[in-house]
């Protein structure tokens, strides 16, 4: 991991910019530079897609070494037919499941069946990593680039 000095001015200036970024693509309040692009802001297949497409030529950064299916399943792997079939089929079952717990006032714990989920994991993208992005300008993670307040 790189460690690099940075002034405060600028890392604001590029908080207060991403955040906006953040909010205005996706309508949810960031809070926090933790908080993942698909999971927590709800931008998922296509959307997360168009979000960084969008990034990259707003703030004219380099994508090169970008691998996209590390952080996001794609629109296909989330909403195709097979998984849609899947979880029509798994929601004729998990409903019932379900309505039984909830007049039994939970009483009754029952093992639902679980719904389609693409088969690869991925290590969703996050607030911080895109921060790390637009202060480098060119592809970087928060996992490779660590920044430090310039002392005066």
């Amino acid at each position: 991991m790189i460690t690099k000095e940075i002034e405060f001015s600028k890392l604001r200036h590029a908080y207060t910019t991403i955040k906006k970024f953040l909010e205005d693509s996706s309508g949810v309040e960031v809070n926090s530079v933790n908080q993942r692009i698909a999971e927590d802001l709800g931008l998922f297949g296509d959307d997360n897609y168009f979000l960084l497409e969008q990034f990259v030529e707003k703030f004219e950064l380099e994508h090169e070494g970008l691998e996209y299916e590390r952080y996001f399943y794609s629109e296909a792997e989330l909403f195709d037919s097979k998984a849609a079939l899947f979880n029509l089929f798994t929601l004729s079952v998990w409903l019932p499941m379900k309505t039984i717990e909830l007049l039994t006032l939970n009483k009754f714990k029952l093992n639902k069946p679980s719904f389609y989920k693409p088969e690869h994991p991925v290590n969703d993208m996050t607030f911080k990593d895109m921060l790390t992005w637009y202060l480098e300008g060119t592809y970087a993670t928060s996992e490779h680039v660590q920044y430090r307040i310039k002392s005066t």
